[in-house]
């Protein structure tokens, strides 16, 4: 039946049986209405974990709703408010572990103050030698008492332990201090203080007690608030190193170009030092030959211009080398 009512209500909506006029003054109810808990939607409401306990944080008062709440893990949006709805929680969630912390603080103050009394005196001299009177009786009644047994006197056995049961008692009260009960009153309400939810216990309690109080709604409260709160810090951690990751691909991505292209201009200007060195020699080869030639253009000119001169005094000394032409002689008319 319930089960129909809700599918009917998701198809026709919930105000499918009011009148007109009740529904003028009806408003339908979304999961995304400022009057639902975002906390109930999300994950949990911290008002619902410590109800009548010391930590009660009394009724919330926005709507908590299992078939909004399943409205919203089935809306197309739910990824979207994940995140601001927990946002929202893990703020709610430190105010409360922060308060909770002050207080586990100043409960381990009080417990440092709390002073162990101090040892009872030593017996007094007068009380040791008493005690040890008292000693020497009851061992010597014991040795008779066996002996009777021995001799099957059963009856006179048994008068003599109630005189050694007598005696105990008198060694008791002697050995009894002032101090003794304070010490074991102190030491059977030693307390403890529980670190997750602040809670006091008795130090040395039974395992039945201890285990009432872990499976406790203050306890198992407290513990979940603190571990939503670790979960949420080890996703962000994890979030920023992930971060980082991609800011340094990012970085080293982004620089790869710039060092390729530098190390071609530092290729490149290798290369051009090569080609200059080249030049420098080919520069160096070129002057060593023209000093070479210019070594010997001086001996070749004056060899040159002694066998010009030579010629010239040749044709100089032949009878036809002073005017250069041959002079042709006319025979008379």
């Amino acid at each position: 039946m319930d089960a129909q009512r809700a599918l009917l209500d998701e198809l026709m909506g919930a105000a499918r049986n009011l009148t007109d006029e009740e529904r003028r003054g009806f408003k339908e109810i979304k999961w995304d209405d400022r009057e639902v808990c975002a906390f109930y939607m999300v994950r949990f409401c911290p008002h619902d974990l410590f109800v009548n306990t010391r930590s009660d944080l009394g009724a919330c008062s926005r709507i908590h709703d299992p078939k909004l709440k399943e409205s919203f893990e089935n809306s197309p949006r739910h990824d979207s408010y994940v995140p601001k709805f927990e946002a929202e929680l893990v703020q709610f969630c430190e105010k409360l572990v922060n308060d909770l912390d002050r207080k586990v603080r100043r409960g381990r103050e009080r417990l440092a103050q709390e002073v162990e009394p101090a040892p009872p005196p030593s017996l007094s001299a007068e009380k040791a030698e008493q005690l040890s009177v008292l000693e020497e009786k009851i061992k010597n009644l014991l040795e008779q008492v066996e002996a009777l047994g021995e001799e099957g006197k059963v009856d006179e056995a048994e008068a003599l332990m109630r005189k050694v049961e007598a005696l105990n008692t008198e060694k008791a009260v002697l050995l009894q201090r002032p101090n003794d009960k304070v010490l074991a009153m102190a030491q059977e309400k030693k307390m403890a203080l529980c670190e997750v939810c602040g809670s006091f216990l008795v130090a040395n309690d039974a395992v039945e007690r201890t285990q009432s109080h872990v499976l406790g709604k203050q306890h198992v409260g407290y513990g979940l608030v603190r571990d939503f709160l670790a979960e949420q810090k080890a996703a962000k951690d994890k979030a920023k190193e992930e971060e980082r990751l991609v800011r340094g691909k990012e970085a080293d991505d982004k620089w790869k170009p710039r060092d390729k292209e530098s190390e071609s201009k530092r290729s490149g200007s290798s290369e051009r030092e090569r080609y200059r060195d080249r030049d420098r020699d080919r520069v160096g080869e070129n002057r060593h030959r023209d000093r070479g030639r210019d070594h010997r253009k001086p001996y070749d000119r004056r060899s040159r211009s002694g066998r010009e001169s030579g010629r010239d005094r040749s044709r100089s000394r032949s009878p036809h080398g002073r005017s250069g032409h041959r002079r042709v002689s006319k025979s008379p008319i």
